[in-house]
């Protein structure tokens, strides 16, 4: 392998864990390459720079995720994301469109609804008004179920757990939250609003509700995925010492509280952003892609592109050649691009040893 001419932009190294607690350091690369119609995709002119920290579409808690942190060192396996429109057949005006990828064997389809609220009636279930026609509609989760009930408890406001920025989400039946209350416009084919499911009638009954659906990133911190989060592997033991140093400062009636509520393992799959259904076991990074109604073309394909780079790292000890996985597939349909990351993992002795370090090398062949 020869050392190459690396654009720090697209490339960086990262301390992490596996999930047997093993030390290791991540190569990251990431590289940008132009869809090709019913062909394999081709580099393009410029690579999508690794990207350090969320990128949301517009503040961080008040719209979704754009682009994901690429500072994830170890992966369980490929996240396949659409940044993506639903587009109405032959342009011409809709009510509702089903919108469907399919990546290798998998496929996934969402309903995409035209604009829609929901009307009160006294003594029954609220009606929902016939869908507005559109002929393109953005696919964010901002459109998919879930947002804050302020009205049913004058105490505090509710957030649906799955996606606060969502639609659709209301607990008590009342003319104050139920009318003119607009409901998703991205749904789960097989698992619709209705309105006799509408209104959850308390709180604790959320995990009743639908889904939220999209093509895009599923944040950090909405549920189930942030139940996974904890202490990684190899921290356990510092955990465990932090807890019994602050044990003398929790008050007694307070303590078998805190002995009982130590903080979970950390679930591998945190590090999946997908949306449900797009997260893969590793790709090749050959697979076929094909969407329906996702751009102006209605049925269209393409295949990632065979590719996958040779990923070294010298750190003192000689060059290590790791396998190489594919992490992230991140499809930019409206600018018909895809950012690919590969990851090489390398072992290491642990953040300890890293100020002994005097040298690190990184070689991409």
């Amino acid at each position: 392998m020869n050392q190459a001419q690396i654009n720090p932009g697209n490339t960086i190294v990262l301390p992490g864990q596996t999930p047997e607690g093993e030390y290791i350091l991540g190569v990251l690369l990431k590289r940008t390459y132009r869809i090709v119609p019913n062909g394999p995709c081709v580099r393009a002119e410029k690579d999508f720079k690794i990207v350090s920290g969320d990128m949301h579409y517009d503040g961080p808690m008040n719209s979704s995720v754009r682009f994901e942190s690429d500072f994830v060192p170890f992966k369980l396996g490929t996240d396949v994301v659409l940044n993506a429109s639903a587009y109405a057949p032959k342009g011409e005006a809709v009510r509702e469109v089903t919108a469907t990828v399919t990546v290798g064997s998998r496929r996934k389809d969402i309903l995409i609804i035209g604009d829609r609220v929901s009307k009160y009636r006294d003594g029954g279930d609220p009606e929902f008004t016939e869908p507005e026609p559109f002929t393109v509609m953005p696919i964010r989760y901002e459109r998919a179920y879930g947002g804050v009930d302020i009205y049913s408890d004058t105490r505090m406001s509710c957030a649906y757990a799955r996606n606060h920025l969502g639609r659709g989400f209301v607990i008590a039946n009342s003319k104050r939250t139920v009318d003119d209350l607009p409901l998703p416009n991205i749904e789960d084919p097989e698992d619709r609003l209705t309105p006799d499911r509408l209104c959850v009638g308390h709180f604790m009954h959320w995990e009743r509700q639908p889904m939220p659906q999209g093509f895009g990133w599923y944040a950090k911190y909405w549920q189930p995925r942030a139940s996974l989060a904890g202490v990684m592997p190899a921290d356990r033991k510092y955990e465990e010492q932090l807890r019994a140093a602050f044990t003398e400062l929790v008050p007694p009636d307070q303590r078998e509280m805190y002995d009982h509520t130590g903080l979970p393992d950390l679930d591998f799959n945190f590090f999946y952003g997908a949306s449900p259904g797009l997260a893969m076991p590793f790709m090749k990074g050959d697979e076929s892609i094909a969407t329906i109604n996702l751009n102006q073309e209605g049925s269209f394909e393409f295949r990632l592109p065979g590719e996958t780079p040779e990923i070294g790292l010298d750190i003192g000890f000689g060059p290590q050649e790791p396998p190489v996985v594919l992490q992230t597939v991140m499809v930019r349909m409206d600018e018909e691009l895809v950012d690919l990351v590969w990851r090489g993992a390398v072992p290491y002795e642990g953040p300890d040893w890293l100020p002994e370090m005097r040298k690190m090398e990184v070689l991409i062949g």
